[in-house]
């Protein structure tokens, strides 16, 4: 379905980013709740990342841009598709699987007004998390908080906004589920304003891509591989003629 004439003559602010790999009973859910809250402002961007099941064509039942990967690169390397292609000056990300409110979209748009980035923190609904997925991310939270000096608190969150200067400045490399974790490190070792939203996690549509041992383990690896940042900053991008 083609952008309306009228999105295209109003200035994007926001571009949502929904990273997804055969999503086709979570998307579409997650696209109807979109469209009902977001308005010409919002652009949504649907990374198919070498989805074999009706991803794409769920997704093209929506005023949505599209773009497929012909092979599964990884949900970082999504993300990573996603910012080149965005058009707003922010970015936010939510998962394509419902397990985060859509709400949340509007609240991260508007904490981007008065903050560089915004998380949608996991306060509530943890009975919807694997108990080993709970651990690893209590333990990846708290390295990343008390190394780095992160001052959100769910930095592995699958929703939340940042600046589109300042990720486009992180120069990022994580393909897979690493990314969430080198991106709240890079922005801490930047000085960006963080600020919290509390949303309840919800259990998911379709079927886990995230493997606990497996993603777990490369999650760690992200967090030890940037250990030289912490005896330096990194410079925040200028906001002149911003």
């Amino acid at each position: 379905m083609s952008i309306s004439k009228k999105a295209k003559k109003t200035k994007i602010k926001h571009t949502v980013i929904i990273p997804a790999y055969n999503e086709e009973e979570g998307l579409p859910v997650v696209l109807s709740d979109v469209f009902k809250l977001i308005n010409e402002r919002f652009e949504v961007i649907i990374i198919d990342d070498g989805s074999t099941d009706k991803t794409k064509e769920v997704a093209q039942g929506f005023p949505c841009r599209i773009i497929s990967h012909q092979v599964n690169y990884g949900k970082g390397a999504a993300m990573k598709t996603g910012i080149k292609e965005a058009r707003g000056e922010n970015i936010i990300f939510i998962d394509a699987d419902n397990t985060y409110p859509p709400e949340g979209i509007l609240e991260v748009a508007r904490a981007l007004y008065i903050s560089d980035m915004a998380l949608a923190s996991r306060k509530t609904g943890h009975q919807n998390i694997p108990a080993f997925n709970r651990i690893g991310n209590a333990i990846f939270r708290n390295l990343i908080k008390y190394i780095y000096g992160f001052s959100g608190y769910d930095p592995l969150t699958g929703l939340y906004g940042i600046k589109k200067r300042y990720i486009e400045s992180m120069r990022l490399e994580s393909s897979g589920f690493g990314i969430e974790a080198e991106i709240c490190i890079k922005a801490s070792r930047m000085g960006l304003k963080v600020k919290d939203i509390h949303i309840e996690y919800r259990d998911r549509i379709g079927q886990a891509k995230l493997n606990g041992l497996k993603d777990g383990y490369k999650i760690c690896i992200t967090i030890l591989k940037y250990l030289p940042l912490i005896f330096r900053k990194t410079e925040k991008p200028s906001t002149q003629g911003q």
